[in-house]
């Protein structure tokens, strides 16, 4: 007797990104997240920091209510929590052959900690991104926004 396989979780993870990005869509944003945050469950690292970065994305367009920046700021610590496992698996999956992708999770929280007067935690999160070989941001690099936030703590 034949067994059916069931949809393998990397496949089970990936509808639950497109089904929340389509909630999204229609304005949906519960629902979405609700998903999205199944899928950060994967098994897989790489799955799991997708979902992350699909969080990120949705917390960082809402309006910023202290609930809300609270969730994401969870989310980035566990996408920075993530890192090591990630960067294994994304060199087994593409044999250093592809660079590491963007990892917005350390900028963002730094933006974050920068925001809330937290200079500390944003120039030690700024140091690990640095400590990981992490050096392109979106707006700032890493070395630049370092330096600058160590000249505002010495103000």
């Amino acid at each position: 007797m034949f067994k059916w396989r069931t949809k393998s979780n990397k496949f089970r993870t990936r509808d639950l990104w497109r089904k929340g990005s389509k909630l999204l869509k229609k304005g949906k944003k519960e629902e979405a997240i609700a998903l999205l945050l199944a899928a950060a469950e994967s098994p897989s690292p790489l799955d799991r920091h997708y979902a992350y970065i699909k969080l990120i994305k949705l917390y960082t367009s809402l309006p910023p209510e202290p609930c809300q920046r609270e969730k994401l700021i969870e989310i980035c610590k566990s996408d920075i929590d993530l890192f090591p496992e990630f960067y294994e698996a994304w060199m087994v999956e593409y044999m250093n052959n592809v660079p590491t992708p963007y990892f917005p999770s350390f900028s963002v929280l730094a933006d974050i900690y920068e925001e809330q007067g937290q200079l500390g935690e944003a120039i030690a999160t700024c140091e690990l991104a640095l400590g990981y070989g992490l050096a392109e941001t979106v707006n700032e690099d890493f070395t630049v926004r370092l330096e600058r936030l160590l000249a505002l703590r010495s103000l």
